[in-house]
């Protein structure tokens, strides 16, 4: 990777995409980290130098809602540093990094112990960390966390992603105590008690794996509408959706007038249950891939904006917790280097729009974690945050070595994604991947 830093340049020509438009031909001005004229090539009359962007697209650099940094504790799992390189080399501008940490961030004290170890890197990088609290102390789902402290702190999130909160009483309190400060509350939605491992599927009855319903997630998702029917305040956010019937219950929410939003994963729009491979444990996650349907489904809830955004749920794992069988592993797989492919996997099969593409991978996890308009969008004015892609590059094999993350845990390793990026833009820095 090499590290450029320009003072004041142009980068075109390029194809400049946004949520709102699309300009071939573009030019970009950017002086001290801003860009300051979005234009044609009369630009360049400045004589200033420039970056070729050889007609790619130009598009705002991502935004992960759903990252596991293992930071801080776990740095066998994951370190800021690697983390945050895969992130880069994701084409990530910022993440929102998940509390179940050791210790877990259910405390200021143990926020700041996080945020003093990312720092450094966030710097190196240009990649923004946000944080996320713990809804229960120590994820027990019974005992609430100091929300008020945590909030006035600065965390973005609350969420015990990983395990959803068991008891009615305490979604009732949380809601309400989440209503006045405007922090969406993300669910986890999975009772437990079931056991499974891997949803239903002929994969799962050959390697022998306790089945996984899907019931375990839809009635949480049920149980936490109806308390927060009582809450209209509070904010609400279904992570990693896995079945097409979450939708149905979520569109009448969202059409009353409650603050609804859920997301999908890249690894739930490109696999099903039958595409498991038996020998790669990477393929165990939760909640787990379920039928080819809902694969489909979620394509058509990703376009049509039933589905706000897509989150990765990076879950990095060193390799000796994914031996054994489906039934002994761990969940987990990461994400944050192969999501690009697989949307840009969608946008040429057109099931993804331009728009829409940019909008679930940058503006709408964006806007949902309240970012300042140079993260999801590229505005004359604002902080230069982009991503220089190639959008018809043909597919290339994931290999396990080409992973920037600690962990190599991936269900990609051996698929063929398309889509090359090729420059990350962050301030006045140009990462030349």
């Amino acid at each position: 990777m090499k590290i450029s830093s320009l003072s004041h340049y142009l980068i075109g020509p390029v194809t400049l995409w946004t949520s709102q438009k699309e300009i071939p031909k573009t030019y970009i001005e950017v002086k001290d980290g801003k860009v300051v004229k979005i234009s044609d090539s009369s630009l360049l009359s400045l004589e200033l130098p420039v970056v070729d962007g050889k007609e790619q697209v130009l598009m705002p650099a991502g935004v992960d809602a759903q990252v596991h940094l293992r930071v801080p504790g776990q740095e066998h799992k994951e370190t800021a540093e690697t983390g945050l390189l895969a992130a880069l080399k994701g084409g990530y501008a910022a993440v929102l990094t998940m509390p179940n940490t050791k210790p877990t961030i259910d405390s200021v004290e143990a926020l700041q112990l996080g945020r003093g170890l990312t720092a450094p890197y966030e710097e190196r990088f240009g990649v923004k960390v946000l944080w996320t609290g713990a809804i229960t102390k120590n994820l027990n789902s019974s005992t609430l966390t100091p929300i008020e402290d945590l909030a006035r702190a600065g965390i973005t999130a609350l969420t015990n992603d990983g395990l959803g909160v068991l008891s009615d009483d305490v979604m009732e309190e949380a809601f309400e105590r989440l209503s006045p400060l405007g922090i969406p509350l993300l669910q986890h939605a999975e009772f437990l008690g079931h056991g499974g491992n891997l949803a239903p599927s002929s994969v799962q009855r050959k390697v022998g794996a306790t089945p996984y319903p899907e019931s375990a997630e839809l009635e949480m998702v049920e149980r936490d509408l109806r308390a927060l029917k009582n809450h209209p305040q509070a904010r609400y956010h279904v992570l990693h959706i896995t079945s097409r019937k979450v939708i149905p219950l979520l569109r009448p929410a969202k059409e009353a007038g409650l603050k609804v939003t859920c997301e999908v994963t890249p690894h739930h729009l490109f696999f099903c249950g039958e595409d498991i491979d038996p020998e790669n444990k990477s393929f165990k996650m939760n909640p787990p891939l379920r039928t080819a349907e809902d694969r489909e489904a979620f394509w058509k809830f990703l376009e049509s904006g039933d589905i706000d955004f897509v989150s990765t749920d990076h879950a990095p794992h060193e390799e000796l917790v994914k031996q054994g069988s489906f039934n002994e592993a761990a969940f987990g797989t990461i994400g944050m280097e192969t999501t690009l492919g697989v949307l840009t996997w969608g946008y040429q099969q057109g099931r993804l729009s331009r728009q829409r593409f940019v909008e679930v991978f940058s503006t709408k996890p964006s806007r949902f974690l309240g970012l300042d308009p140079s993260y999801g969008d590229i505005q004359e004015g604002k902080t230069l945050r982009a991503l220089l892609f190639d959008v018809n590059a043909p597919e290339r094999e994931i290999r396990a070595e080409d992973f920037s993350s600690l962990s190599k845990n991936s269900c990609f390793i051996g698929a063929k994604l398309p889509g090359q990026l090729l420059q990350v833009f962050s301030g006045e820095r140009c990462f030349s991947l």
